[in-house]
Parts: C-alpha cells; sequence; structure tokens
C-alpha cells in the first residue's frame, strides 16, 4: 500500500488539533496540496492562510508562536529558502514551538522540475542552531513525528514528499526526536538513510544479500539532532558504513554521518547521492533511475564501491 507523507501530516493534524487547543495553522497558499482542509474545516479560526508571502508565512507564525501558541507553517520545502532569515532570527534564536513542515521535498515533484524540488533543504536547515531537522520514512512516521512535537514543541523542520510511497514493515511506528531506528542489524556493512527513498534501501540491500554482505539498516529519521550512539556502534560493529539520500550530497544526510564518525570511527565510508540539480521529469520513478536512485543504482553503486575497497 502507498500513501503520501503529506496526507500522513493532514490527517494527525486534524486529529491533533481536537485535543490540543494551542494548535494553530497556517500556509501560504497550498492549503489543498499539503492537506490542510480538514483542519481547517474543524477549527477555522486557527487555521491562517498568508498567500504566497513566505517571509510574511514566518513572521506570523513567530508571532503566533511568542503568544503561546503552537504554530505550524506548511508550504513546499523549496519555498522555505526564501525566508531562511525569518527562520533564523524570528524561530530560531528565540527557541519558539514553531514547526516549518517544507513538502515535495527531494525528488518527489518531477513534474514541476528543479525549481520546485528541495534537494539542498536539509543542508539548508541542519546549519541553524536549536532547530530540529525531521526526516520520516512513510504516512505512519510522519503521524508520529507530528505528534512527538506537539508533546515537546520546539523550532522544528519537517520533510515531506509528494508522491505516495510504501509504508515500511515494521511493528513499531513510533517516532523518538534525536532517535534512529534500526530496520535490520546486520554484521558487515551499515546503510544509513532517511525518508521514503529507504524503500529502495531495503530492496538494494537484499540483492546484496545475495553476495553474502549482512546490512544494517538504520533509518536515521532525525538529521538533527543526530543519534551519534546509535550511529558508532553499528559503525564499529560493521566497520564500513554507506549512506544514501535524494539531497545534495554537499550539506545532507551523508554530511551529517560522516562528521560524527570521522570524529570517533574513522572507517571506509560511500556517500550517494545528489551532485547536481535535478531536472523535470514524467515520474518520481524515472527520476530515481535516472540519477541512480533506485534500488538497482544504489546496489550497483554500493557493489562496486566494495569491490573496489576489497
Amino acid at each position: 500500500m502507498k500513501k503520501s507523507l503529506r496526507a500522513g501530516f493532514g490527517k494527525a493534524l486534524a486529529r491533533l488539533g481536537k485535543t490540543e487547543s494551542r494548535l494553530v495553522a497556517l500556509t501560504a497558499d497550498l492549503e489543498r496540496s499539503l492537506y490542510m482542509t480538514e483542519f481547517k474545516n474543524q477549527f477555522p479560526e486557527r487555521f491562517f492562510q498568508l498567500g504566497v508571502a513566505e517571509q510574511n508565512l514566518v513572521g506570523t507564525t513567530a508571532g503566533l508562536a511568542l503568544s503561546g501558541q503552537l504554530a505550524v507553517a506548511a508550504s513546499f520545502a523549496t519555498f522555505l529558502g526564501r525566508a531562511w532569515e525569518q527562520i533564523r532570527v524570528d524561530v530560531c534564536l528565540n527557541q519558539l514551538p514553531v514547526l516549518l513542515v517544507g513538502s515535495h521535498a527531494g525528488l518527489s515533484h518531477p513534474a514541476d522540475g528543479v525549481t520546485a524540488q528541495a534537494t539542498e533543504d536539509i543542508a539548508m536547515f541542519r546549519s541553524l542552531p536549536n532547530l530540529q531537522v525531521l526526516v520520516p520514512a512513510d504516512f505512519n512516521q510522519t503521524k508520529a513525528a507530528l505528534t512527538a512535537w506537539v508533546k515537546n514543541p520546539g523550532p522544528a523542520y519537517l520533510r515531506l514528499y509528494r508522491e505516495p510511497t510504501d509504508l515500511i514493515k515494521t511493528k513499531d511506528n513510533s517516532f523518538v526526536i534525536g532517535k534512529a531506528r534500526i530496520l535490520k542489524p546486520g554484521s558487515n556493512l551499515t546503510i544509513v538513510s532517511a525518508g521514503p527513498i529507504i524503500n529502495q534501501v531495503i530492496l538494494a540491500s537484499q540483492k546484496l544479500e545475495v553476495l553474502g554482505i549482512n546490512c544494517e539498516l538504520i533509518d536515521l529519521r532525525t538529521v538533527q539532532p543526530i543519534d551519534q550512539e546509535t550511529l558508532i556502534q553499528s559503525a564499529r560493529k560493521t566497520g564500513r558504513v554507506v549512506t544514501v539520500e535524494d539531497h545534495q550530497l554537499s550539506g545532507g544526510v551523508g554530511s551529517a554521518v560522516a562528521e560524527i564518525l570521522c570524529q570517533h570511527v574513522p572507517l571506509p565510508m560511500k556517500m550517494i547521492g545528489l551532485t547536481k540539480f535535478s531536472k523535470t521529469a514524467r515520474t518520481y520513478t524515472n527520476l530515481l533511475k535516472d540519477f541512480k536512485l533506485n534500488n538497482e543504482g544504489i546496489y550497483q553503486q554500493i557493489k562496486d564501491w566494495l569491490e573496489y575497497e576489497v
């Protein structure tokens, strides 16, 4: 079954609105795209449409947070970059209970091309002190991430995808901010990823298992704060680490993991991701294939690297 992360966000937002009277939601002319209509219909006095004005969106959200509200500001991930200064000064510096929701991230918005595809957002936001960077992997994890933020609100960025993606098969759909999840234990290779691309990583790891490569799969989930303990323990056990992301390699998940390991467990490491701008495509599947980020491309890149390392 495939469900979109943005649909999970919309469901959780409306549900949490019933139990948390301080929860308010704002958007920049993207109510339907971000599945916020249900919240708007149930709580019209707590929903604000700011139009295509992202700097005003963040500034108004910060003002509501200063007045005691739990404030959620939602737009396309790439458009939130227009309000980076407001996010830095208004939200992060003041450590406000603001959740910035960036949808259509990564390669999940193929038809509108590179201007609408956020492949630099993790780098942009994890550079900010006090800002949590949350990257759920599926519909269920998105709902859990929003619930976790409401229970412990602060400056945070939630990265969502446009395309419906497979649900991760796990008995535990909880989301603990700052804690990674080991999807599968392994012995001689650690693969770290975050977001729906984990589905492709799982399939690639199954092909590697046929070659006798026992992979430990880590769903990072929170890029900031990062789970140092889990990463270090896994790296020490397997001796080799690969990171996979549909984001620029500069400043993304791979960079975050490398910053930890180079200080504590220097070892062979391979980073798989983007090194250039994306492009317009008919489907998300086509884009993943073109950038060798589908399961076959990930498998082949890891296989080639391991053969070179050996």
